[in-house]
């Protein structure tokens, strides 16, 4: 049976992250492969090139090498496991399980607030004062968004969980209470 990118991916950063917290390089590994992540979301060429055979092994390889330069020792010895195992095309899907890993085990959370006009930063501070608190966690990533749809008010997704305070939802809240009661 073939694994999918994403158990590919849990599998790979699962040892990667393992390994690294044996030579207290955890950080170290996951800011190599933010940048990693960075350079394949940003050349998606790189994907179909790893994945197909439409290019030599060689060529292949010296794409590598040059991925690999700036990298520390592990993640270079990491690197060049991924090619010899054909799996460099999952580099996204690691790096995403290996983020989240450390985002787990650190108390870190990614926050999308979506508003319809944009927060100040004495409302940013508020918020992620408010989420830390909520979720017990040490640190809350902030991404805005702003979607005048909402009418008002703010949508808050921490994870999979959502908090919607929009006015749109009140609005259709009413609605239907008002349907339900005919």
């Amino acid at each position: 049976m073939k694994l999918s990118k994403f158990q590919v991916g849990k599998r790979y950063s699962r040892a990667l992250y393992e390994v690294a917290e044996e030579r207290g390089s955890v950080e170290e590994n996951l800011k190599d492969l933010q940048s990693l992540k960075q350079v394949y979301l940003e050349n998606p060429s790189l994907n179909i090139l790893f994945a197909g055979r439409s290019v030599s092994r060689d060529e292949r390889k010296k794409v590598v090498e040059t991925l690999k330069s700036g990298l520390s020792e592990l993640m270079q010895d990491f690197l060049s496991m991924l090619f010899d195992r054909d799996r460099m095309n999952c580099l996204v899907e690691i790096a995403d399980a290996y983020i989240e890993r450390y985002d787990e085990d650190n108390g870190v959370v990614e926050v999308t607030a979506t508003t319809t006009v944009p927060l100040n930063s004495e409302q940013e501070e508020n918020l992620r004062s408010v989420v830390k608190q909520r979720f017990s966690v040490k640190q809350a990533n902030l991404t805005k968004v702003i979607d005048p749809s909402i009418i008002g008010g703010v949508v808050i997704r921490v994870g999979d969980q959502v908090i919607d305070g929009s006015v749109v939802k009140r609005f259709n809240d009413i609605k239907n209470m008002l349907l339900v009661n005919k």
